[in-house]
């Protein structure tokens, strides 16, 4: 079992890969780098680092049963969905 995920996305480019996140635990906010040098690491349980042809690593939350724990959609600063 993977520990509680707290990360949800607060920026994104036009085509959707996510570059800054917040940590809800904390309210940190933090750039989607730095957080893949951490995961590499082994320190950010319930991640996982994806590296796909042609494209840069990203950060790829591990699959469960809660869609409330994904890291999208992008937290929306006006409340709205």
């Amino acid at each position: 079992m993977t520990k509680k995920k707290t990360l949800k996305t607060i920026k994104e480019t036009k085509t959707g890969r996510n570059i800054k996140t917040v940590d809800l635990k904390n309210l940190t906010e933090k750039q989607n780098i730095e957080l893949i040098k951490k995961q590499k690491a082994g320190n950010l349980p319930g991640y996982k680092v994806v590296k796909r042809k042609g494209q840069k690593e990203f950060l790829q939350s591990i699959p469960d049963s809660k869609k409330k724990n994904n890291l999208d959609p992008k937290i929306n600063k006006k409340g709205k969905k």
